[in-house]
C-alpha cells in the first residue's frame, strides 16, 4: 500500500505596503506647482502638502513662519502612514496672523497621520482653534498622532481679563468624535500655553473617542481647564458611545490653568469612562484634578493614582456631579496613592477633598496635608451619594493637632479626627500623622517620604496595582507585596526630587544593592566622580537606625560596601549621604529585603 504524499503549502500574506516617499515644503524657494519630491522641487505651502502627500510618505517642512489655515485632505493607510514634520532640526511655525479662518489645522474623518515638531500660534478670533480633529456622520478616524507640538496664543479675545460669556470660546486642541467615532489617538510631549479660552479648554477630547493617550505634555498659563476628557454632550447621537473612554492621561504637568468665571481643573474628567489619570503634576490651577459629570449621565470607572497635587486655588481633588439640575454623577471611581499638599490657596474652607454626587467611589492610600485652615474635606449633601469609602489615608494639618481640624460631612461638622472617624464611619485604618515629607514648603515642595515616615508600608494590604505600575518617579510601586501611602514609594530617592536627578548624578551614582533579597549579606555599589565625605546607614521600616556601615572621606571612583546583616529577616533601608566641601548634602536611599 502506498503511503499518501503529504504536501505542505505555505500561505504568504503580503502587506499592502508602498515604497516610502519624501516630500518637501520650503516657504522661501518652493512652488506649489512643483512635484515636492526634492528640496529643489519643494512645495511652497503646508496646505499643498496636506492635499498632495500620499500614503507611506514623510513631509519634511523647512524652517519658516507659514501664515496658513490648513485643512488636511489626505489620509495614510494601515502600515502606510503619512508624517508631517520639520526638516532636520528646523523651527517650523504655523502662524494665524493675517489669516481669515478660525482654525489653524483641521483634520476631518482622517486616518493614519502623524504630526511632529511644529508650533501653532497667534490666532485671535471668537471660536479660535489651534488643532481640530473631528468625525462627521458615520465616518471614522483612527491612528492619529501628535508629538512635540507647541500651541500658544489661541484666543477668543486679546484681553485675558475680559469676562467671557458662554458664547466666547477658544480651544488649543479639540477632538470631537461623532457617530462613527475616533480611535487610537495619541498626544505626546505637546505644550499648550498662553491661550485665552473663554468657556472652553486648552486640550479636550469629547464625544465618541475610544482609545487615547495624553502623555508628557505641559499645559499651563491658560484661562480655563487644562486637559478635559468629556462626555454626554450629544457630540455622538448614541448616548452609549457619546464619551471619551478607554484612555490614559499620564506624566503631564498642568499648572496655572485658571478661569475668571469657574473653577478650572488642571485635569478634568467630565463624563468620561474607563480613564486612568496617573503620575501627573497639577499645581496652581483652580482644582488640581476633578472627576465630574455636568450633563445627564455618568462618569464611570476612573482611576486617579500616583499624582502630586499642590497649591491649587480650590481643593486638590473634586469628585462628583455638582448640580441637581442634571442626573450627572460619578460612579465606581478610585482615588489612590496620590499626594495632596496645601491646596485651597484662596482659603475659602474647601480643604483638600471635595465630594458631591458620587457613589461606589474609594479614596485610599493618599497623603492629605492641608494648609493652615486645617480643613480636611467637604462632603456636600447632594444625592445620590452612597457607598463611598475612605481608608488607609494619612491626614495632617499644620496645627499638628488632630483635635483641631474641620471635616464638613453632609450635614455634620467634625472638629477632631477621632470624632470624624466615628461619626462618618470612615477611615478606620487611616492615620492623622505628619507624613514626614522631604521639603514641605511652597511654592516648590519636595514630597518624597523620609525614612521615618508613618506612610511607609502602611498602605492598604490588598491594594491591587496595574501591570507595570510605578510610583510618580517611575520606581517599583510594590515592594515585598507592600505599598506605601502617597504618590512615592520609598525605594525612590529620599530628599531628592526627580527633576533634580541630574544635579544628584554630579555628586554620586548609586547602584542597586545586590543581591536583593539577600542572605545573609548584600553589596552596595556606587560611584563618586570626585573625592567626597560619604556616610551609609541602615534603617528599619520604623525609621530606627540599626547600623552605621561607613562614615569617612572616599576618593573618586567605583566603590562597594558589604553589609553582613545581624538583624532579623525583614525590609530594611540603606541611606547614603554625600557631603560636599561647600556645605551641601545629597542623599539617596534604597530598600532591600533580608531573608534568613
Amino acid at each position: 500500500m502506498k503511503k499518501p504524499i503529504i504536501v505542505t503549502i505555505a500561505l504568504l500574506t503580503t502587506l499592502n505596503v508602498t515604497a516610502q516617499t519624501n516630500y518637501y515644503v520650503d516657504k522661501t524657494t518652493g512652488n506649489d506647482l512643483n512635484n515636492g519630491t526634492s528640496l529643489a522641487t519643494a512645495w511652497k505651502t503646508i496646505q499643498k502638502a496636506c492635499s498632495g502627500a500620499t500614503p507611506n510618505s514623510i513631509v519634511q517642512i523647512k524652517a519658516g513662519t507659514y501664515n496658513e489655515n490648513i485643512i488636511v485632505n489626505v489620509s495614510g493607510t494601515e502600515g502606510n502612514p503619512i508624517t508631517f514634520r520639520n526638516y532636520m532640526n528646523d523651527v517650523v511655525v504655523i502662524d494665524g496672523v493675517g489669516t481669515s479662518g478660525t482654525t489653524m489645522l483641521t483634520l476631518t474623518n482622517k486616518n493614519y497621520l502623524s504630526f511632529q515638531n511644529l508650533t501653532i500660534q497667534n490666532l485671535t478670533v471668537n471660536n479660535a482653534q489651534g488643532i481640530l480633529v473631528e468625525t462627521t456622520g458615520s465616518n471614522t478616524s483612527t491612528a492619529l498622532s501628535f508629538k512635540n507640538i507647541t500651541i500658544k496664543n489661541i484666543n477668543w479675545t486679546n484681553d485675558p481679563l475680559t469676562i467671557p460669556t458662554s458664547n466666547d470660546n477658544a480651544q488649543g486642541y479639540i477632538a470631537y468624535g461623532g457617530d462613527g467615532g475616533i480611535t487610537n489617538i495619541t498626544i505626546d510631549s505637546c505644550e499648550v500655553y498662553n491661550c485665552i479660552l473663554g468657556y472652553s479648554e486648552a486640550m479636550t477630547l469629547d464625544g465618541n473617542i475610544n482609545g487615547f493617550i495624553i502623555k508628557n505634555c505641559q499645559i499651563h498659563d491658560n484661562t480655563n481647564i487644562g486637559i478635559d476628557i468629556a462626555g454626554n454632550y450629544a457630540v455622538s447621537s448614541n448616548p452609549t458611545t457619546d464619551c471619551a473612554r478607554n484612555g490614559v492621561v499620564s506624566n503631564n504637568t498642568c499648572y496655572k490653568n485658571v478661569s475668571l468665571v469657574a473653577t478650572s481643573a488642571g485635569v478634568y474628567v467630565d463624563g468620561g469612562k474607563n480613564v486612568i489619570i496617573e503620575k501627573n503634576k497639577c499645581y496652581e490651577n483652580g482644582w488640581g484634578i476633578e472627576v465630574g459629570c455636568e450633563e445627564n449621565g455618568t462618569a464611570d470607572s476612573i482611576i486617579v493614582k500616583n499624582n502630586i497635587i499642590f497649591n491649587n486655588k480650590q481643593g486638590g481633588m473634586a469628585v462628583g456631579g455638582y448640580t441637581t439640575v442634571t442626573t450627572g454623577q460619578v460612579l465606581n471611581t478610585i482615588i489612590r496613592n496620590n499626594t495632596f499638599f496645601q491646596n485651597n490657596s484662596i482659603n475659602d474652607g474647601t480643604g483638600e477633598l471635595f465630594i458631591t454626587k458620587a457613589s461606589n467611589c474609594a479614596f485610599e492610600n493618599n497623603v492629605f496635608y492641608t494648609n493652615s485652615q486645617n480643613v480636611l474635606m467637604n462632603v456636600v449633601s447632594i444625592s445620590p451619594q452612597t457607598n463611598n469609602t475612605l481608608d488607609y489615608n494619612c491626614w495632617y494639618t499644620p496645627s499638628a493637632n488632630p483635635n483641631s481640624i474641620t471635616v464638613n460631612w453632609n450635614t455634620s461638622t467634625y472638629t477632631s479626627f477621632s470624632s470624624y472617624q466615628a461619626g462618618a464611619a470612615q477611615e478606620g485604618n487611616s492615620i492623622y500623622s505628619n507624613p514626614l515629607l522631604t521639603n514641605p514648603a511652597l511654592p516648590t515642595p519636595i514630597l518624597h517620604l523620609l525614612a521615618a515616615s508613618p506612610c511607609i508600608n502602611t498602605g492598604k494590604p490588598t491594594t491591587v496595582i496595574g501591570g507595570g505600575e510605578t510610583d510618580y518617579d517611575g520606581n517599583v510601586r510594590l515592594i515585598a507585596g507592600i505599598i506605601d501611602i502617597g504618590a512615592y514609594e520609598f525605594n525612590s530617592a529620599v530628599g531628592i526630587n526627580k527633576d533634580e536627578s541630574k544635579q544628584v548624578s554630579t555628586h554620586f551614582t548609586l547602584s542597586q544593592n545586590f543581591p536583593n533579597p539577600f542572605n545573609p549579606s548584600t553589596v552596595i555599589r556606587f560611584a563618586l566622580p570626585k573625592e567626597e565625605d560619604v556616610r551609609i546607614d541602615i534603617y528599619n521600616m520604623l525609621g530606627q537606625k540599626v547600623e552605621e556601615l561607613i562614615n569617612e572621606r572616599l576618593s573618586a571612583g567605583f566603590k562597594q560596601v558589604t553589609w553582613r546583616a545581624k538583624v532579623p529577616s525583614g525590609v530594611y533601608l540603606y541611606r547614603m549621604t554625600v557631603s560636599t566641601g561647600d556645605g551641601q548634602r545629597y542623599e539617596q536611599a534604597r530598600r532591600m529585603v533580608l531573608t534568613k
